[in-house]
């Protein structure tokens, strides 16, 4: 299990050249490295070529499209190449290549923007959601929903060990979607917060909102199947991720993230996302397609361990 201090460590990444980083891999239970870190790591490698100072950048990253190419070795540091497309007046640009073993693992295309005044409008927080205090922790409803169904607390110690309580805290009214099968909605949300001190640098605040918004994309796309990690064998990996920071990025505060899938075909789910802040202020959105391959089901009592 890895600390905050890990958590920020890694996201920071390790200059080795002017347009070269190195990004240490975060002790999780997982088989290949989790996409959010990668996403984290190369938009804060890309950013620091362009913040040379401490403070807010001039220009900030306002999109980033990124494409997932081959699984991330756990055991192995990532190499991040940037390349220093553009630099304008208006607009920066800044392509990122991670690499593993001398071969790309993800790539990126992130463009900086000077701020600018100019039209603005948003949608509006999903009405009925509780507020976060109103909530209980998220690993303690987590271990209710499995008591009550009968499933094996392993599934909370997975989860616990990739997201622990100590670094984020998690809750959300709707956490019995995540382990009880059912006819849901394609739809999902969850307030957020991290549970440490966050430097007040522009860097990491967003680098971290970008690893927590892999997060539940793909699970949100099972929903209305009767299907999910622990109920079947899933085949699952990203295969793109989008991003737009539209205004300020704070997570030392409660955040909103709203998932919905449009749509699910060809062993593919899209699913779109929304960051809000509790006053109902839309910070960034998101967008990912993932490969979900459904296999035979799980004995009752398996976990995805």
């Amino acid at each position: 299990m890895y600390s905050f201090d890990d958590l920020l460590r890694s996201l920071s990444v390790e200059p080795i050249d002017d347009f070269l980083f190195r990004g240490e891999p975060l002790n999780m239970r997982l088989k290949r490295i989790y996409g959010g870190q990668i996403l984290g790591q190369a938009l804060a490698a890309a950013m620091k070529t362009v913040i040379k100072d401490e403070g807010e950048p001039a220009h900030r990253p306002h999109s980033m499209h990124a494409y997932f190419l081959r699984p991330g070795e756990m055991a192995r540091d990532v190499i991040f190449d940037v390349d220093p497309i553009r630099d304008g007046r208006s607009f920066t640009t800044r392509r990122v290549v991670a690499k593993q073993r001398g071969r790309a693992i993800f790539n990126a295309s992130i463009s900086f923007q000077k701020i600018e005044e100019g039209l603005d409008h948003q949608d509006a927080l999903p009405e009925g959601i509780p507020m976060p205090e109103d909530l209980p922790l998220g690993i303690q409803a987590m271990r209710d929903v499995l008591a009550r169904e009968g499933l094996p607390e392993t599934i909370a110690a997975f989860e616990e060990a990739n997201f622990p309580a100590s670094v984020i805290d998690m809750r959300s009214h709707l956490i019995e979607r995540q382990f009880k099968t059912g006819d849901y909605p394609a739809a999902y949300g969850y307030w957020f917060r991290f549970n440490g001190e966050v430097p007040d640098d522009p860097i990491l605040h967003r680098a971290l909102l970008a690893y927590i918004s892999d997060h539940f994309f793909m699970g949100t796309a099972m929903l209305p199947h009767s299907v999910n990690w622990n109920s079947h064998e899933i085949m699952g990996a990203s295969l793109d991720h989008a991003m737009w920071f539209h205004t300020d990025i704070r997570v030392d505060q409660w955040l909103y993230y709203h998932i919905e899938s449009p749509r699910a075909a060809r062993a593919r789910g899209l699913s779109l996302g929304q960051v809000f802040t509790r006053d109902g202020k839309l910070i960034a959105s998101t967008a990912q397609e993932g490969l979900i391959r459904v296999g035979k089901k799980r004995n009752h009592g398996d976990s995805r361990m």
